[in-house]
């Protein structure tokens, strides 16, 4: 037997065995080596620059918001936010420094520390980004952070712009503000493009044009060290520059808008709704009690929320078009429009029973608000005076089907479509209505007595008034209320131009005369109950009103338009618990009428005033 074929020994075998073992192995490493290097090396590469990068967003500033004359009313400013990056490398593992951390951060900014590790551990389960700790940090504050970063690891200060109010409260229910966005708001799907922590429009114009204001956000390219810190800037990844948000021009005037919040008496409660009665532009928009807008960008405590949400004034509350109220006189020249509509009275119209005071239906009397009464009239003196015993008489007539119909003909019951959020509807009782509340039948004829005086069920909100004001001064037609003119440099649809009217109501001419001639006579007669509102050189037409309130006293109402001949504004003033609409509300709109009539007379009284 020849050497080399001799059987393999027991070392042999296995030298030969590891030596196979050896060589698959190395193959196998090889293989993986191929995979990793050349089939999967994009997407590792990938990996690493995203491990090496760290994308920073760059928020977009707001558009600015200007009134019609092109002075500014809101836009951005740079200020400076403190975030935290709850992933950062040195908390991997050490919960309590990412604790300590935060409690030293609550010293620093003067935070409730409850209030910033909830805010913390909220985002920090939503995202991956840091978190905004405080908006609008000091300068002391900025430089004392910017000193001791190496004792607050993943803690950084960003630049990033600020909503500003330049005239604090002026507006504000108009303008509306911005706050961080609720976790109900992140998990609607047309919210994609938010962050937890951004700032988003809560009300008024900042809510109602959000998508337009907001812009785009923008981002650069960061490359951090080992422990996460930033290194330096990438100059091979180009950032993407933020986009700013787009302008809006209001159809607010600004002087209007200070004049009419001026006319308030600290401490009131109540709405101006000012309109250009021919194109529905918003001229002033007032809510009294109002706020600072800028305390929501800089961002609110809850202590400070629970002030302006609860009590008994609600200054969040948009009384201009969130409130409805019973309208009293006011609603007189519109019951007057549908008995003239109707053809039930005319301008000679007198009742068989003159006012004395009081009128008796069935077994029940219903007074007039003039105790001696005011003899018999006709409708001129009849609305110029407000003589309830006539309107009384005149609902009767007209009967409820009648004027419910009306009523509705002239959209009394509808939203008036303003671009604000949460406008409440209104209400005029139709027969089936009080059919649904009391039962088939269940009701009594003598129900149109109180709903002729502007009583009972109805309740209207301001900017409803105001619609329906214009709606006599302009002929007949109904305009959609609106706040803003322009978005960027294109015309918001109807605004400014007669295509904005809604519709034409086909009411008569004449009916229409009539009712504004006994308005001006309400104005302008020495026996009319609005004469606080008259202005020198121009013809007012306007209506009082006094609504009963079973929690105080009586609220305070008046509209009007002026002048008479070509108006060019109509107004509705609402004060709540003053008493006597001619003592109380019309001497509003003369402050309004007097800043666009007579500006340097309004500016005059108002520097005299101490306003």
């Amino acid at each position: 037997m020849r050497a080399d074929t001799a059987p393999l020994g027991p070392w042999q075998r296995r030298e030969r065995q590891l030596s196979t073992i050896a060589a698959i192995i190395f193959a196998l490493v090889l293989l993986r080596l191929f995979t990793l290097q050349v089939i999967q090396g994009s997407r590792y590469r990938e990996l690493s620059e995203e491990n090496r990068i760290r994308v920073d967003v760059l928020t977009a500033p707001r558009g600015e918001i200007r009134d019609r004359q092109g002075r500014l009313i809101a836009d951005s400013v740079p200020s400076f936010t403190v975030t935290l990056d709850p992933y950062d490398n040195a908390y991997i593992g050490r919960p309590a420094l990412r604790d300590s951390t935060v409690a030293a951060l609550a010293r620093i900014l003067e935070v409730d520390l409850k209030d910033l590790d909830e805010k913390v551990r909220r985002e920090k389960a939503q995202s991956f980004l840091p978190v905004r700790l405080k908006r609008n940090v000091d300068m002391k504050t900025v430089a004392y952070i910017s000193e001791h970063l190496d004792r607050l690891p993943g803690v950084e200060v960003e630049s990033e712009p600020l909503r500003r109010y330049p005239w604090g409260e002026l507006g504000s229910h108009l303008l509306g503000y911005v706050g961080e966005i609720s976790d109900k708001e992140l998990s609607d799907p047309g919210r994609s493009a938010y962050r937890s922590g951004d700032l988003i429009g809560k009300m008024g114009v900042e809510r109602q044009y959000e998508r337009w204001l907001r812009g785009v956000d923008g981002k650069r390219f960061v490359e951090v060290n080992a422990l996460g810190r930033k290194a330096e800037l990438l100059g091979d990844k180009r950032p993407i520059v933020p986009r700013r948000g787009e302008d809006l021009t209001l159809t607010i005037d600004l002087d209007l808008q200070r004049a009419a919040e001026g006319a308030f008496a600290p401490g009131t409660r109540g709405a101006i709704v000012a309109l250009d009665p021919n194109t529905g532009e918003v001229l002033a928009l007032v809510s009294k009690p109002n706020y600072d807008p800028n305390e929501f960008s800089n961002g609110i405590t809850q202590t400070r929320w629970e002030q302006l949400s609860q009590g008994g004034n609600y200054p969040l509350f948009n009384r201009a078009i969130q409130a409805a109220y019973p309208p009293g006189s006011t609603l007189k020249p519109f019951v007057a429009l549908a008995a003239l509509t109707d053809g039930e009275i005319d301008a000679g119209t007198r009742f068989s029973q003159t006012c004395g005071g009081s009128y008796r239906f069935g077994s029940r009397v219903f007074h007039c608000w003039k105790p001696e009464g005011h003899g018999s009239l006709a409708l001129r003196d009849a609305m110029a005076q407000s003589c309830d015993v006539y309107f009384y008489q005149l609902g009767l007539r007209e009967g409820l089907p009648q004027l419910s119909t009306f009523m509705e003909r002239i959209g009394i019951d509808q939203r008036t479509g303003i671009d604000l959020p949460q406008e409440r509807r209104c209400l005029f009782p139709s027969p089936e209505w009080y059919d649904r509340h009391y039962g088939a039948g269940r009701w009594s004829r003598g129900l149109v007595l109180n709903l002729a005086i502007g009583q009972g069920e109805i309740s209207l909100t301001p900017v409803k008034l105001a619609q329906l004001a214009a709606m006599i001064a302009n002929g007949g037609h109904l305009v959609r209320p609106h706040v803003v003119r322009e978005v960027g440099r294109t015309p918001v649809s109807g605004a400014g131009r007669a295509d904005s009217l809604e519709r034409d109501l086909g009411l008569p001419p004449r009916a229409l005369r009539l009712v504004r001639d006994a308005m001006e006579a309400a104005v302008e007669d020495a026996h009319g109950t609005g004469g606080t509102a008259r202005v020198d050189s121009v013809l007012v037409a306007g209506k009082t009103g006094t609504a009963q309130n079973p929690h105080g006293k009586d609220h305070a109402l008046f509209i009007c338009f002026a002048p008479v001949t070509a108006p060019k504004i109509a107004i509705a003033v609402l004060v709540e618990n003053v008493g006597h609409g001619g003592s109380e509300a019309a001497p509003l709109a003369h402050a309004v009428l007097q800043a666009l009539f007579h500006p340097a007379a309004a500016e005059s009284a108002a520097v005299l005033a101490g306003r």
